[in-house]
């Protein structure tokens, strides 16, 4: 059979997460398991459809698809959240659709059940037939009781597949429900809140002042008695999202230091703000 493996990894095949896969593959030489760095590309395949249309081309071509990524904040990486926005962006989702499907993650197991979870409803929005998770610790594959449970999994997954197994499907379909919203007259300037000395920050990345979210963030700015700054994060230089390198992890100092504006904006904005107010849309099942 030929496995689809959409590595979300920044750092590509040399990630800790692809290592899980090429044991895999080591250990069931029959299957072809074909790994794709989506997150590592990113912008390319943002400015080339084409390329982006070569791998669609691939899921097509599958048996089934592995979603491998690594886990870093709560969810996917950025790089990875993005991939599955041009999926819908583009009208992609019918190569997905009614595909054998599985999520294999790697992670300090810190709210690694919101990213697979996250996930699981992505598969079940494409319609895709979701057989199920392996969540591991960065250093599993070097425990002989895991590694076993990673053959397991692999067994399942090749096992369902080859026998067109049912699967059944655990989120409900979205449903979309326009609406407009208009704000309604503003108090009297004695009703407005007082922050009391307080910063609140609002962070955004709306960048249209007419639709609701815009207008929501329009309404909540003029509820208080002194200035709320907006700071658009489209605004922002910001290179790329993180990559994994874990630079951080030893002065607690971004790779990205002073090549973008992302470190300055977090320790003069962000750490003197009092409040912070997140204002974004849903993309998918989550903020973009």
């Amino acid at each position: 059979m030929k496995i689809i493996v959409l590595n979300g990894s920044p750092k590509g095949i040399e990630s800790a997460t692809m290592q899980y896969i090429l044991y895999i593959q080591k250990k069931f030489p029959q299957h072809e398991l074909k790994i794709l760095n989506i997150a590592q590309q990113i912008k390319k395949l943002e400015k080339n459809e084409e390329k982006f249309q070569e791998i669609i081309e691939d899921v097509k071509n599958s048996n089934g698809i592995i979603w491998g990524f690594p886990l870093y904040v709560m969810l996917v990486p950025s790089q990875y959240k993005r991939f599955i926005e041009l999926i819908t962006e583009r009208h992609k989702e019918e190569a997905f659709k009614n595909k054998y499907t599985a999520v294999l993650a790697t992670s300090i197991h810190f709210y690694d059940h919101t990213a697979i979870n996250y996930m699981n409803a992505i598969c079940d929005d494409l319609e895709m037939k979701y057989i199920g998770s392996f969540s591991a610790d960065m250093f599993d594959l070097m425990i002989p009781n895991k590694r076993k449970q990673l053959i397991l999994y692999a067994e399942n997954l090749f096992y369902t597949i080859e026998n067109k197994l049912p699967t059944s499907r655990k989120n409900l379909p979205l449903i979309k429900q326009p609406f407009e919203y208009i704000p309604g007259k503003l108090e009297k300037e004695e009703g407005k809140i007082e922050t009391l000395g307080k910063k609140v920050l609002i962070i955004t990345d709306s960048v249209d002042q007419n639709t609701n979210l815009g207008r929501m963030i329009q309404r909540f700015q003029n509820c208080f008695s002194t200035k709320v700054e907006v700071v658009n994060i489209y605004d922002l230089d910001i290179k790329s999202g993180c990559l994994g390198c874990i630079q951080c992890g030893y002065d607690n100092i971004c790779v990205y230091k002073d090549k973008d504006e992302f470190t300055e904006f977090w320790s003069i904005k962000l750490e003197s703000a009092d409040i912070l107010v997140f204002a974004g849309n849903i993309v998918d099942r989550y903020l973009s």
